[in-house]
This record gives C-alpha cells, sequence and structure tokens, in this order.
C-alpha cells in the first residue's frame, strides 16, 4: 500500500472532511511545552487501541498459527484480544481435531497465546467457559437452569377429567432459541381459576400424585381456567459452545453451582499460567431464555417481599418462547380491575426479587472471584435478570453493544432511524460514570446481516455512533481463528470479515489508529452531562415485566430510547439515572450530583410508579433549585404489592405537595412528544430555560455530538453518520471562556487552529458524509493559519473516456473502457467483482486544478497522478488536494485504485457454502467508482 503517514499528511485530510488545508500552524516540537494528553492522543497506549473477540474456532489449534494470527493483528494496529473458544462454524477442518475446553493441550495453547500477546504487547481478556451463556457438559440437574413456566386450558363443569402428565409437561414445554436435549421437566402445580377476576381470589394448588403417568381433577360448575405449572430442569443448551463447555445452561440463580462453575475453570487454568496473563474474565450476553427459579426461590421471595409468592404464580407466569419472550395467545384468566393491580403489582415484586437474587448470587460472586485472582470482570449486564443500569455499577468493566446493520436501501433506512448503537448503551456509560469507571467497553460492529459486505467507511460511522452514546473502548465482533490452508474465505463464524484474506485488510489500521485516539481521548477525560434521564422501569415491569435487552419486545413508552439522541442532537448531553441513585444524590445549588456527576435538570419520561423515597428526593431537588420535568404523566403511586397502599399515599402527597410549592420555573409537566423529537426538545429548551451549552442553529438528525473535558480543556466530537448528506451547521459554544477553537486530527495525530472559529465559540461546522471532528478548546500560543487556495470550484471540470483494469481475487483479469464510471453491481458481468480495480486517464492542455474529487466511491480510493502518489480516502468524500506542481502541470496521468468487499463474489458462489450461506439473501452492493470525477 502507497499510503504512509507522510502522503496521508500531504493529501489534504482536513479538505476532506470540509476544513481547509492548513498550512505552517503546527507547532514545533522543541518550542512546544510537554503536553502529555496530547501525546497518549498522538501515539495512543495499547490499552486504547481497539481489541477482537478472537473466535477460537472449534478450538481447532496450533501454536504456529496461533503466533501467526498475533502478528497479524499486531501489524493491524489491535491493541488486545479475547480469547473465546466457540463451536466450530461449518467447512473444510482440514482434519484438525478439537480440543477439549480446560484440558492439558488447550491451556498450552492459551500459554503460547498469553506469551505471544505479551512479547507483541497485545493485552489479553479471555471468556469464561466457551459461547453463552455459562454452561457446560459436566453440570448436575442440580446446577442446570431452571424454568418455571405453564399452560392453561378452559374446563367445564361440573365433572371430572383425566389427564396425561406426558402432555401437560409437552404443552408447557419452552420454545428456546438452543434447546438442550436432556432437560427434564416435572409438573409442579395445578390450579384452577375463574376465566374472568375482578378481585383476586387466591387459588389453591389441587391434589395430584408426583411422578403419575394420569391427573383427575374434578371440575366444579361453571367455566374455569385450568394452570399447570411445569418446572423445567437444564432446558437451555449453551450457545454454540466448544468441547467441554457445551451441554446445558448453569442455573445463575444457584450460588453454589455457580462458584463451582468458576472453579473449575480457576483450579484448571489459573495454576498452570502462575495468575499472570489477563486483563480480565469475560461474561457474554446473559440470554437465559427466561429462567426464573431456584430451589428455594419462594423462600427467598418471602424473605425479600415479606409475602407468599405461590398464590399468583399462575397469573404473572407464562408459557415461554424464543428468548423467553411470552408465547401469544396462551389461554388465561381475564383480570380486570382490582385483581388486575393487585397482579400487576406482585409482577414486579417477582421480577424486582429475580433481579436481585441474579445480583447478589451470580454477578457479586462472579466479580469477587476475578478480583480474588488479581483479574478484573468484564460482563454484559443486560437482559431480564438484571436492573439495566445499576447491574453494570456491580462489575469492573461494564459492557455494551454496537451493531452494524444492513443498509436496506428499498426500505430507506438510515443510521438516524436506526442507529447502531443498542438501547443498553447509554444504561451501561451512565453507570460506568456513576461508579467512576473510565473504561465503558463495547462489543463492536456486531455483524450477521452484512457478512463480507461492511466496508471501512461502514465501520467508521458505526464505530462514531457508539461513541456517541457514552462508549470509550472497543471490542471488535470479531476475528476468526482460521489457519491459512483453509479455502477462501475461510473458517467463520460471525463478524465483519477481518482477516488478512479481505481486500481491504491493508487498510483497516487507518480506522484503528482513528479509533485509538479517539478512544485515549475519551478514557482520559471526563464525559459531561447536564440533564438527567429516568425511565419508566417501574411501570414497565409492573404493566409487561423486564424486556430481552438489547433487543426489547417493546419499548414504553414507544419513543423511550430517542429521548437522549433529541438532547444531544440539541446541544445538551445526558446521563440515565435510576430511583436508588436518585435517593443516594445530594442536592445544592440548583444541582442534582452523585459521586462527581451533576446535573441541573432531571427529565421523567411517563413515570406513574415510584418509591416514596424518590418522591422526597424530586421534592429536595426542586426546593434546591434545580429543573424537575415530568413528560406525559407524573408520579401518583407505588410499585410493589406490600404496604403499597400506605406508599401509594406517600407518593401522590409528596408530589402534590411539590406541584403546590413550586416555581412555574422549576417544575414543568410536557406533553409526550410526536414525530418530530427535534422540535419537540427545542419546544422544552425554550418553555424550561434549557440553555445548551453547544448552541446549534439547526439541529439535524444525522449529526449528534458529545462533550468531555479536563481542568483546562472542553473536547467537543461532532459526527455527521450520514453516508450521503453534507451538513453544514453554526454553532457557538458557550463555555469557551476565551479558550480558542482547535481541532485534533484523529486520523494523523496533529492539531491544527480551527479555521472558521470567530470569537466567543462560534464555529461553523462543516461536515461531509461520514465525516467527524474532534474540536478541542484550550489556552494555546497563536499561530498563523493559510487555507488552501484556490476555493473550490463546486462545477469543475467532469473527466470522461476511462480505462478499467480488473484484478479479482480469484485470480481472474479483464479490462474495460468506460465513458463514464458506473456501478459494475449494476452489470451482470460485473457484478460478483471483488478485489482492485484500477481507472486511468491521461489529460492533455488541463487548465490549473488544485482538486481531483472522484465523487462517490464504494471501497477504498488511492490516487496517483503522474506516478506520484497522493495518498487514500477510506470513507466520506474521497478528494484529494494536487500538489502545487502537479496542479499546474498541462499533462496528467492519473490512476484511480478502488479495492472493494467480497460479498458480490461469494454471493455469486454457491458452491462456496461458507460464504454463499452468508450472502445469498443479501443484495448485490454498489461497487467501484462512481463518481462523477471531477478536476477542481
Amino acid at each position: 500500500m502507497k499510503c504512509t503517514r507522510r502522503t496521508f499528511i500531504k493529501s489534504g485530510l482536513l479538505a476532506t472532511a470540509g476544513i481547509p488545508l492548513l498550512q505552517g500552524c503546527v507547532l514545533s516540537e522543541n518550542k512546544e511545552v510537554r503536553d502529555e494528553l496530547f501525546e497518549l492522543f498522538r501515539n495512543p497506549p495499547g490499552s486504547s487501541k481497539p481489541f477482537v473477540r478472537w473466535w477460537w474456532n472449534g478450538d481447532k489449534l496450533s501454536a504456529k498459527e496461533i503466533l501467526r494470527e498475533l502478528d497479524i493483528m499486531k501489524e493491524a494496529g489491535i491493541g488486545g484480544v479475547e480469547i473465546n473458544p466457540i463451536a466450530f462454524p461449518g467447512g473444510d477442518d482440514l482434519g484438525i481435531p478439537s480440543m477439549t475446553w480446560l484440558s492439558p493441550e488447550w491451556i498450552e495453547m492459551v500459554k503460547v497465546a498469553l506469551k505471544g500477546a505479551d512479547e507483541r504487547g497485545i493485552t489479553c481478556d479471555i471468556i469464561v467457559g466457551s459461547g453463552w451463556p455459562f454452561g457446560g457438559e459436566f453440570l448436575q440437574p442440580e446446577e442446570q437452569s431452571q424454568l418455571l413456566t405453564l399452560t392453561g386450558q378452559k374446563v367445564t363443569g361440573p365433572g371430572r377429567i383425566e389427564l396425561k402428565t406426558e402432555d401437560l409437561l409437552k404443552e408447557a414445554s419452552p420454545q428456546v432459541h438452543s434447546t438442550f436435549k436432556g432437560a427434564f421437566s416435572e409438573l409442579h402445580s395445578l390450579h384452577l381459576a375463574p376465566v374472568e377476576m375482578s378481585v383476586f381470589t387466591p387459588t389453591q394448588p389441587l391434589p395430584f400424585e408426583k411422578g403419575s403417568e394420569t391427573v383427575t381433577v374434578d371440575i366444579p360448575e361453571g367455566e374455569y381456567v385450568l394452570y399447570a405449572l411445569v418446572k423445567v430442569v437444564g432446558f437451555q443448551s449453551v450457545i454454540n459452545g466448544a468441547p467441554g463447555a457445551a451441554g446445558p445452561v448453569l442455573n445463575h440463580y444457584n450460588q453454589e453451582a455457580v462458584e463451582k462453575f468458576l472453579n473449575r475453570m480457576s483450579d484448571h487454568l489459573f495454576p498452570a499460567i502462575k495468575g499472570k496473563g489477563f486483563r480480565a474474565m469475560f461474561c457474554d450476553s446473559m440470554e437465559l431464555e427466561g429462567a426464573n427459579w431456584c430451589y428455594d426461590f419462594p423462600e427467598e421471595f418471602r424473605r425479600r417481599r415479606g409475602y407468599d409468592v405461590e398464590p399468583y404464580l399462575p397469573f404473572i407466569l407464562y408459557k415461554v418462547g424464543h428468548m423467553g419472550h411470552a408465547v401469544e395467545g396462551t389461554v388465561a384468566t381475564l383480570l380486570t380491575g382490582a385483581a388486575k393491580e393487585e397482579v400487576d403489582r406482585v409482577r414486579y415484586d417477582f421480577f424486582v426479587t429475580c433481579m436481585e437474587v441474579m445480583r447478589d448470587r451470580f454477578l457479586r460472586p462472579y466479580t469477587q472471584w476475578c478480583n480474588q485472582h488479581d483479574y478484573k470482570s468484564r460482563v454484559q449486564t443486560y437482559g431480564r435478570e438484571f436492573h439495566p443500569l445499576e447491574a453494570s455499577m456491580e462489575v469492573d468493566i461494564p459492557e455494551c453493544e454496537t451493531w452494524l446493520w444492513f443498509a436496506d436501501a428499498e426500505k430507506k433506512q438510515t443510521m438516524a432511524d436506526n442507529p447502531a448503537y443498542t438501547n443498553v448503551n447509554k444504561f451501561v456509560a451512565s453507570a460506568a460514570r456513576f461508579s467512576g469507571k473510565k473504561i465503558v467497553s463495547c462489543e463492536e460492529i456486531t455483524n450477521t446481516s452484512a457478512v463480507f459486505n461492511a466496508t471501512l467507511e461502514r465501520i467508521k460511522v458505526v464505530g462514531d455512533q457508539s461513541n456517541l452514546s457514552g462508549v470509550t473502548h472497543s471490542i471488535l465482533h470479531g476475528f476468526n481463528y482460521s489457519p491459512v490452508e483453509v479455502p477462501f474465505p475461510g473458517w467463520i463464524r460471525y463478524g465483519t470479515f477481518l482477516n488478512e484474506r479481505n481486500p481491504w485488510w491493508p487498510y483497516f489500521k487507518l480506522w484503528a489508529t482513528y479509533k485509538a485516539r479517539l478512544s485515549t481521548v475519551f478514557q482520559e477525560t471526563e464525559p459531561f452531562a447536564d440533564i438527567a434521564v429516568m425511565h419508566p422501569l417501574a411501570d414497565m415491569w409492573t404493566k409487561h415485566g423486564p424486556q430481552r435487552d438489547p433487543f426489547p419486545g417493546l419499548l414504553y413508552p414507544a419513543y423511550q430510547y430517542k429521548v437522549w439522541e433529541s438532547i444531544h442532537r440539541s446541544g445538551n448531553s445526558c446521563d440515565y439515572i435510576s430511583e436508588n441513585i436518585l435517593q443516594q444524590s445530594t442536592f445544592k445549588k440548583g444541582f442534582l450530583t452523585y459521586n462527581t456527576r451533576t446535573y441541573h435538570t432531571l427529565i421523567l419520561l411517563e413515570t406513574e410508579s415510584i418509591q416514596p423515597e424518590t418522591a422526597t428526593a424530586l421534592a429536595e431537588f426542586v426546593r434546591a433549585g434545580g429543573k424537575l420535568i415530568f413528560v406525559g404523566k407524573e408520579p401518583h403511586q407505588s410499585p410493589g404489592w406490600k404496604g403499597h397502599e400506605e406508599n401509594d399515599a406517600k407518593v401522590k402527597q409528596t408530589i402534590d405537595a411539590l406541584k403546590r410549592s413550586a416555581s412555574p420555573s422549576q417544575l414543568f409537566t410536557v406533553p409526550a412528544p410526536g414525530e418530530d423529537m427535534l422540535a419537540w426538545f427545542k419546544g422544552i429548551q425554550q418553555q424550561c430555560g434549557i440553555q445548551p451549552y453547544l448552541q446549534i442553529d439547526a439541529p439535524n438528525p444525522y449529526v449528534s455530538q458529545i462533550r468531555h473535558r479536563t481542568k483546562e480543556r472542553d473536547f467537543l466530537f461532532i459526527a455527521n453518520y450520514s453516508t450521503d448528506q453534507r451538513i453544514d451547521l453554526n454553532v457557538r459554544f458557550t463555555e469557551a471562556g476565551g479558550r480558542t477553537a482547535w481541532i485534533w486530527d484523529a486520523e494523523t495525530g496533529e492539531k491544527y487552529p480551527y479555521p472558521s472559529a470567530a470569537a466567543g465559540g462560534e464555529l461553523h461546522v462543516d461536515l461531509h458524509p461520514a465525516t467527524s471532528q474532534l474540536i478541542v478548546f484550550e489556552k494555546a500560543a497563536e499561530t498563523t493559519a493559510t487555507p488552501a487556495s484556490p476555493e473550490e470550484n463546486p462545477q469543475g471540470i467532469e473527466l470522461r473516456g476511462w480505462k478499467v483494469r480488473l484484478e479479482h481475487i480469484n485470480g481472474q483479469t479483464g479490462e474495460l473502457d468506460m465513458e463514464i464510471p458506473v456501478d459494475l453491481s449494476a452489470d451482470p458481468r460485473t457484478q460478483s467483482f471483488a478485489g482492485h480495480l484500477y481507472y486511468t486517464k491521461e489529460l492533455e492542455g488541463t487548465a490549473v486544478s488544485h482538486y481531483l474529487d472522484l465523487g462517490r466511491v464504494y471501497g477504498v480510493s488511492e490516487v496517483t497522478v503522474n506516478g506520484e502518489p497522493l495518498g487514500c480516502k477510506w470513507y466520506g468524500r474521497h478528494i484529494y488536494r494536487l500538489p502545487e506542481h502537479l496542479a499546474k502541470a498541462s499533462t496528467k496521468a492519473i490512476e484511480v485504485k478502488v479495492t472493494t468487499t467480497v460479498g458480490n463474489y461469494l454471493k455469486s458462489s454457491p458452491d462456496n457454502k461458507t460464504g454463499y450461506g452468508w450472502t445469498s439473501w443479501q443484495p448485490f452492493q454498489p461497487l467501484g467508482l462512481v463518481g462523477p470525477v471531477r478536476l477542481l
């Protein structure tokens, strides 16, 4: 690749980003006071570089291949790996046998990886077990996950019915994603309930003989619902578990089983590595498919909630389907009035108890186990079993998820209405901030829909959105262990084809370096937020139960995850907050403070149910001068069943008194938003007197921002995540305080005075597609910046008559003549191309031109003019500045190299089972240089 750091700078990347090239503005090294943060930014430490999930496919391992892949990753700018044994994905295994997790030979491979990583300056994490959730063939029945589920049927009396136990168990069997064939089911209880109930009447369990093949039920006169509650043990299998850690899933509600499972790893592996080598132990997605039971759950519920849950189980449980969702259309009692309210409140208590037991018996012991062995805990703490915010405060490195979704042009999906970050990111980032953690880890560019079709531009936009959601470090999804001898494309479990056989892999380091510099700044500075947002979690859990985050079955309210976006796009920043955090906060001089976090405004989203202590905290905040905003609804009751009447009265009295006494400039009730979230929040800013720190003349749904700061500096990261729109904004940073605006260029590691900065923090921000800027306000020596001239001519001279050479990755070559460049995927002759395209044209007698604008490019471009390399572009606008001697040259021999993805090729290769399996259903993607190509 011809793209050296020197040519990179000379090519004028700032012009590509919408900022004129600056000359003579970099302070010389010998005149500059040492700036530790900027030096870190220029030369990011390994801990800031992207890590990768390193799938050890099938544990078909060799020391030679492990070291070869570590070399590849090191060269690509990857700073760390997460060793992740996983089931073999299929394909030609070359006859290589699988090693068993924790076997002596497998442990030797781990030692090779640790030693090799250490020699290369690469950090290592490791997943506990294999696949997800935790589990293994070695688990005893009492250690396996348990589910209490049910089935219901209408019956009419008087009469006696006889039912086969086998039929009841089969009907209640959970329809889960990953079934364990060795599951055991037993009838837990039978209940006869009315078809309708307006006042709750407990049902008494019906007698039956345990283990009997049939059950007999006497039905009184009338219509009833007969509920059969069924306990299923070992119902779920580890998803994609490798040999030795596949089989049934662990019961995470059983602390003894949890500790035994963890000790199995520490007893076998840790002595062999002598307690060295790893940064963190990793726990992947907690997709427990609805697991909700353990041997002493009724006793735990009674101890924690103060009453018996058993009479309510037929009404709060449900038949379990895919990923723990309720199966729709099942027979159940129609609850109305007081009965519905009572059951709803018990439902809240049930799920809160599940979360508490999970926290106390799994999450805390897990972190304690990690720390006991001098490792950190890294956990994805979300899903039905966890509090979406507070659980992440329990671990050392909380982790969230950002996905690379397939861009469906026909559905007109955009990165604004279908963002890459998931709903959990803001919860996890907020938790990290409350607990003083600098690292907000993210499973990033998770890709199961656009495999083999991910571009570096798409990866950049996804990564930018991840940072905007609060992420400070990336664990990429992922790098497949795959020997070079495996036929193309190799062993592929999932992912974005991060592999040396990917044509654009030589350019990957450009993005990795960019990302590392951003991560360095975000980890070394303090994230800023001035608004706290509280979701109606208690109301959602009461009415619907917790959701399967990060892909919830419903949103409550429907717009709940659009609020933070509108806040940031409008020049403020926010964190999420919970009732417990609010109750532990202090209130003074108009601010809500928890640890180092402070907020002048608190927004409650359609919140009806809060604890009395929360209501008291709200009143204290307003009395201290803070702004409180109720959206759509106002709190008027408490969650939970026991003592609810007294608690309801306390909440209502506190809120009513607050409404009577609060100043109109502090307490507001505003309507829920409609479709236009930006207009809605702008109205709130105006009505409630909320001043944005970044005043934006025309907020745009494709542009967002975050703010970080140190004692002397403020950092604004602004990103345009449209891949086809150029967006101009006039902004003013209201807290500039006489400081100078600079660009810290995350691609080059240089810094420059912001070219359009005016007094008072005013900036003209010109964002080309997929472009971001790191703007820093700091006190710095004055320098002279001279924008490049002449100014661009938006018309320019369009270049026609191109010769195109095609070099396919399969070794084939070809040539084409094109009057103007076109999308190669539109032509059946070329739509299956993958590799390198060389567009050439010779010009005679041209006028002076200072730029070569390639127009739209699908892929990575490199340009040479008269044999001189001008650099490369891997995202956004592909415009190249011509050095003065080339600008004036009357003869110009232009060559444009474009490197593509491999998806179209694999889609056209049905004999390639691995590649075709991932791409057959994807549409052909645009390819090559599309233009128009112009000299400007």
